[in-house]
């Protein structure tokens, strides 16, 4: 993974009601800050970058495709929401500041999963080679 710290960007109108992610993201050791639209997200991540930034694929001004064409090129991970029936999947779209779209999908579980071992290996810090 190339996230090299702990901060995590929510992008969307529906997370200001989600305690149990923000409960999960500080148990997991990530601070997080919020933004309800495109030009919000833009805005604080050109000021200061998140490492991690997950975002609804529709915002109230703009998509999430809009958001990765704003963000290329910035070092951070981005996670698309995608809803699905009565859940959604996390599509990689972003990766360190390269297009990562066209990998697989994560559910739900698969991106808890990805995610706590995110938080696992930053604890521990980057691996030298």
């Amino acid at each position: 993974m190339t996230v090299s710290g702990k901060e995590v960007l929510l992008v969307g109108q529906n997370w200001h009601s989600a305690q149990i992610l923000a409960d999960r993201l500080h148990l997991w050791g990530f601070r997080g800050r919020l933004a309800s639209n495109m030009r919000e997200a833009t805005d604080l991540l050109n000021s200061h970058p998140d490492d991690l930034v997950r975002s609804n694929t529709h915002l109230p001004d703009g998509t999430g495709l809009g958001l990765l064409t704003a963000l290329a090129g910035l070092p951070i991970r981005i996670f698309l929401c995608l809803p699905f029936e009565d859940s959604w999947y996390w599509l990689p779209a972003i990766d360190g500041g390269k297009d990562c779209l066209g990998l697989p999908a994560l559910c739900p579980s698969e991106f808890a999963s990805a995610f706590e071992e995110m938080a696992q290996r930053l604890a521990v810090g980057p691996s030298v080679n």
